[in-house]
Formats: C-alpha cells, sequence, structure tokens
C-alpha cells in the first residue's frame, strides 16, 4: 500500500515543478505534467472535498500531495 504523500516544499522547489510541468504541456505530455503538479501540496479544502467525493485511498494512490489538508485539520485527517 502506498504511502501518503506529505512532503513539503520551498518556494523555489515549487517554481521548478511547475517549470518542468510546463514543459511537459509544451510537448504534448499532458497525463505527465498533471501527474507532475499533483506532486505539490494543494489548498486543505479542496482536497476535503475530494477525499469526500473520491475516497482517501485514492488520493494517495495518485501520489497526491495531502500534505496541507494534514497540516490544517490534523494527522487524524488520513484515517477518519
Amino acid at each position: 500500500m502506498r504511502q501518503p504523500n506529505l512532503k513539503e516544499f520551498t518556494k523555489e522547489e515549487e517554481d521548478r515543478i511547475i517549470q518542468e510541468a510546463m514543459t511537459l504541456y509544451d510537448i504534448g505530455k499532458n497525463k505527465e505534467g498533471d501527474d507532475l503538479l499533483d506532486t505539490l501540496p494543494m489548498h486543505a479544502e479542496y482536497l476535503q472535498t475530494l477525499k469526500e467525493c473520491e475516497g482517501l485511498q485514492v488520493l494517495i494512490d495518485k501520489g497526491i500531495n495531502l500534505s496541507l489538508a494534514v497540516k490544517k485539520f490534523g494527522p487524524n485527517w488520513l484515517t477518519s
């Protein structure tokens, strides 16, 4: 079973990843660009909605970064 992505990034790291994703989009690799952007933290409220719609395990399996949701709602967010 895959572990939740809780990685935190510096602003510089985020900017680099966004640039890499844009390059992938430019060459037609949209899925790869999307997957790369999913590794960056998303807003906690948006993640809560995704969790309610898709389920937590789907988010974990997709490698979506959950760090801001855990930071806002606490570590129990991953088990509730």
